[in-house]
C-alpha cells in the first residue's frame, strides 16, 4: 500500500510540475512566433514604399509594443533584437547602416516604451507614440554618427508625421495581439 501511495504522490507531483511546464513552454511558443512574425512583417515592409529614402513604417513595431506594455522590459528588449537581427538576415541588409538605425531605435523604443508602462498611466496609445519618437530620434541620431553629418533632421518632421500613422496601427495591433495571448494563455 505504502508504494502504491508513494507512487500517487510522485504522480501528483509530476502532473503539477507538468501544468506549470506546459505554461511556461506554451509562453516559450507564443515568443517564437512573435520573433518569426515581426520578421516576416520587417521584411515585408521593406518592400512597402515609403516616401522618405530608406524609411520603412515600422509595424514590425507592434509586437514589441506589446511587450514593452504587457509584458516585462527583458521581453520587450529580447524581442526587437532578434526581430531586428533575423528580419535583416532574411532581407539582406544585416550590418549596413539601415540596420543599425533600426537595431538601435527598436531598441531605445522598448526600453522606454516598457519604462514608461511601468511608471505612467499611459494607453497603449501614448507608449506607441512615444515609441515611434525615441525610434526615429535613435534612428536619425545613428544615421547621421554613420555618415558624418546632421542633413538627414530635415527628414525628421516628415518622418515623425508619416510615423504617427503607424504608432496608431501599432497601438491597435498590439491592444488585439494582447486580447488574443490573453485567451491562449487562460
Amino acid at each position: 500500500m505504502r508504494t502504491e501511495q508513494n507512487d500517487n504522490r510522485i504522480r501528483e507531483v509530476k502532473i503539477s510540475e507538468g501544468a506549470k511546464g506546459t505554461n511556461r513552454h506554451r509562453k516559450l511558443v507564443i515568443f517564437s512566433l512573435m520573433v518569426a512574425l515581426s520578421s516576416v512583417v520587417y521584411v515585408v515592409e521593406g518592400v512597402i514604399p515609403f516616401p522618405v529614402p530608406g524609411g520603412k513604417w515600422g509595424f514590425s513595431n507592434f509586437l514589441v509594443l506589446y511587450l514593452s506594455a504587457f509584458s516585462t522590459l527583458s521581453d520587450a528588449v529580447l524581442l526587437a533584437v532578434s526581430k531586428s537581427l533575423l528580419g535583416s538576415i532574411l532581407s539582406g541588409s544585416i550590418f549596413t547602416p539601415g540596420f543599425f538605425m533600426g537595431f538601435f531605435g527598436s531598441i531605445a523604443a522598448a526600453i522606454i516604451q516598457s519604462t514608461f508602462s511601468k511608471i505612467t498611466p499611459l494607453s497603449v496609445l501614448g507608449l506607441s507614440i512615444i515609441g515611434m519618437v525615441v525610434n526615429n530620434l535613435t534612428q536619425f541620431l545613428v544615421g547621421s554618427i554613420l555618415i558624418g553629418s546632421r542633413a538627414i533632421y530635415v527628414l525628421l518632421p516628415l518622418v515623425l508625421v508619416l510615423g504617427t500613422f503607424s504608432a496608431v496601427a501599432n497601438a491597435y495591433l498590439a491592444v488585439q495581439t494582447s486580447k488574443i495571448v490573453d485567451n491562449k494563455l487562460s
